[in-house]
């Protein structure tokens, strides 16, 4: 997939959904697309240390991957918050802390 198509991707979504968890580039290439676009992001991550600090003060969804009911809750947890966010799209855009 080319960035022309990724663009055109994150610029046509209502939301977007980024997994941070393992530190991808490619996903901080395309969160930072989504930031410069002002489209509203849910966040998640099975840990904190791969939550960048300049993007901690989104919310972000934790998962435990040893809960045997982990997929389920992050599931509920990622619909609530997708939810939430296309109600109120200012909670879920990515910018700088006033």
């Amino acid at each position: 997939m080319g960035v022309d198509q990724i663009w055109t991707g994150i610029h046509s979504s209502k939301i977007l959904v980024a997994e941070l968890t393992g530190r991808n580039p490619n996903v901080f290439y395309e969160l930072g697309l989504a930031h410069a676009l002002q489209q509203p992001v849910v966040l998640v991550s099975s840990n904190e240390k791969d939550v960048p600090f300049d993007v901690q003060h989104i919310r972000v969804i934790y998962y435990n991957v040893l809960d045997p009911f982990w997929g389920e809750k992050l599931i509920a947890k990622i619909a609530e918050n997708v939810l939430s966010a296309l109600q109120n799209p200012g909670e879920a855009i990515l910018r700088k802390p006033v």
